[in-house]
């Protein structure tokens, strides 16, 4: 152990008694030996590489790097840049990060081993010391520095130790006051070895040689090949400190022994849920659970007049979504206990054309149309923009989740077409009772096999045509927007069913190729009526033609001073404000990105 205090370096080490050959004690030194630090500047950089050769450790700081700039007495810290691949002048550097330290450069000096031995009674060649040199300097054996080219082996400097107690030396070179380590992540390389132009561009311009740069030149026209080279980013990452990840182990995993193959089994006791009966499956799982995970614990607890309601709603209809079933329940439940229910009841599907459904045990709907009518929708019908109000999140969502047990509407699962419950927003073809609806379904035609990712038992085009038609009327709902077939004359601003099957006509029914129904246009009506309310206000007739006024009101060609009456102006209402938004952003908000059902996995659980 070592320390400084004023220029010096003390050394502090065990006092042990020097013993002779004889076993007479003799005298042992009473205290450390004392070094003098010079007062010189050091400045150590920490290589990223392992170094077996100098030469080429010193060449990965490029052509003529200027360490002088690192000791210099400068008001910020320098950089030192680090190449990989000084051979490549289109390669990207390293850049070091200072450090201020506070260490001793010790220099130790050791007498070389002569001593050769083997062992006893062998006729082995003698083993002994010898030099490892550079590959690209010659040392002399005198002057032999074994920190270079990894000759510093632990166990040969300890061994040369002992054999030399008392003949090794020991000097303070100096204090290390500042360090540069390289910490920083190294970014991708492009690698342009086989690029004409970027080989060219590294050949002529970046030694920046004067006659290299007039032999670049440039190939004339316009390169129409394939494998065309484009110029690469300044950067591929903007990371730049690696992230630490601190990996450790599970707390709640525990070792339970071998297995039957003798494998070791490791038991997540955090990984089950008391609450998990059932089976949440992918779209193109197979096959269908047929019985609960397991039938313990707080399944047990369920009430049996619960259970029994569950299994009469589920003889009379095998698929249900949660809002749907749990409307058919009376009495107060938890909703931890309807949870475990519904679980018991049945499964349901991750994604896919029925996905969040609970399906009774044993039946698959992917195997029959008959089980079409039971397909889910689902919309997001509003997005509250965290931020955009003064209201905290916690307080919009909790405003957004009812709990089943206290619903006092039982058909708020129903879709009439006029008006919707917004408790949920997953709804099955056959809870609609719209009559324009009820039409476009009952007109589909159905496919013979079920598409298991996205529109079941309906062809794709017929699939995205309900899932359009029935947004957009939720919008016109929404938005107090949805007019009356018997409107007479019609009401601009309104959307109306003919309208909207008029915008359909226009999509192919059995059409399997990926398209999407543009919902922007089914509310064309909305945005026509918002555009209308945009206009000019302009000044008196008498004044319009005499008056040229620029925005900052100054005075125009005719002489005049300009005011805010020939300025663009808004006129509009507050109700209007409420009902329509202003701008495009707004819109956009108000229509959504398009007619996708915004999938959203266990949307109702």
């Amino acid at each position: 152990m070592s320390r400084v205090d004023g220029g010096r370096a003390y050394g502090r080490a065990q006092i042990r008694p020097h013993v002779s050959d004889t076993g007479v004690p003799m005298s042992a030194p009473t205290s450390a030996p004392t070094f003098e630090v010079p007062d010189r500047k050091i400045v150590a950089v920490d290589h990223p590489c392992i170094l077996l050769n100098l030469e080429n450790g010193l060449r990965s700081f490029g052509p003529g790097p200027n360490f002088q700039k690192l000791v210099d007495d400068v008001q910020e810290p320098q950089a030192l840049p680090l190449w990989f691949r000084p051979d490549n002048p289109a390669s990207k550097p390293i850049i070091s990060h200072h450090a201020a330290t506070n260490n001793i450069l010790l220099k130790i000096t050791i007498p070389r081993r002569t001593g050769r031995k083997r062992k006893r009674g062998s006729d082995h060649p003698f083993s002994g010391d010898f030099d490892v040199s550079d590959a690209a300097t010659t040392i002399s054996q005198t002057s032999t520095v074994s920190s270079v080219a990894r000759q510093d082996r632990p166990r040969s400097i300890l061994r040369k130790l002992q054999d030399n107690p008392d003949r090794y030396q020991a000097e303070a070179v100096g204090m290390i006051r500042d360090s540069h380590r390289y910490r920083g992540l190294a970014d991708f390389q492009f690698a342009n070895t086989n690029t004409p132009f970027l080989t060219n561009v590294a050949e002529h311009l970046l030694p920046l040689d004067f006659p290299n740069l007039r032999q670049f030149t440039l190939a004339e026209g316009v390169a129409t090949s394939l494998g065309l080279e484009i110029i690469p980013p300044p950067h591929f990452t903007d990371k730049v400190i690696g992230f630490n990840y601190n990996y450790e182990q599970n707390p709640g995993i525990i070792d339970q022994g071998l297995d039957e193959e003798g494998e070791t089994r490791l038991v997540n006791r955090q990984g089950r849920n008391k609450f998990s009966y059932g089976h949440f499956i992918h779209h193109d799982a197979f096959p269908a659970p047929d019985k609960p995970t397991r039938m313990d614990g707080e399944a047990q607890k369920v009430p049996e007049s619960l259970m029994q309601q569950l299994r009469d709603a589920m003889e009379s209809r095998p698929v249900w979504t949660r809002r749907a079933i749990v409307n058919q329940v009376r009495g107060n439940y938890t909703e931890s206990v309807l949870k475990v229910a519904l679980q018991l009841m049945g499964y349901q599907f991750r994604g896919g054309p029925f996905r969040d459904a609970i399906v009774k045990y044993g039946i698959d709907p992917r195997q029959d149309p008959m089980y079409r009518q039971y397909q889910t929708l689902s919309f997001k019908l509003a997005k509250n923009l965290v931020g955009s109000t003064k209201v905290p999140w916690q307080t919009i969502r909790r405003g957004q989740v009812k709990s089943y047990t206290k619903n006092d509407d039982p058909t708020s699962h129903i879709w009439d077409g006029e008006s919707y419950s917004t408790d949920g927003k997953l709804w099955q073809i056959c809870d609609i009772t719209d009559p324009f609806m009820i039409d476009i379904i009952s007109n589909a035609p159905i496919r013979s096999e079920c598409d298991l990712s996205e529109s079941g038992w309906f062809h794709r085009g017929t699939w995205q045509k309900i899932k359009a038609a029935m947004k957009a009327k939720m919008i016109a709902i929404s938005k107090d927007r949805l007019g009356s077939e018997s409107d007479d004359p019609l009401k601009k601003g309104y959307i109306y069913n003919s309208f909207i099957a008029s915008r359909l006509a226009q999509y192919p029914d059995e059409s399997e190729k990926p398209f999407t129904v543009s919902l922007e246009g089914l509310l064309r009506p909305l945005q026509d009526l918002e555009s209308n309310r945009i206009r000019r206000r302009a000044p008196a007739p008498k004044d319009r033609a005499s008056i040229a006024a620029t925005p900052d009101g100054s005075v125009g060609p005719e002489g005049e001073q300009g005011d805010e009456s020939a300025q663009w102006s808004l006129d509009r209402t507050h109700e209007d404000t409420e009902a329509f938004p202003l701008d495009r952003g707004g819109w956009d908000r108000m229509v959504g990105s398009d007619v996708e059902d915004e999938d959203a996995v266990g949307e109702e659980d």
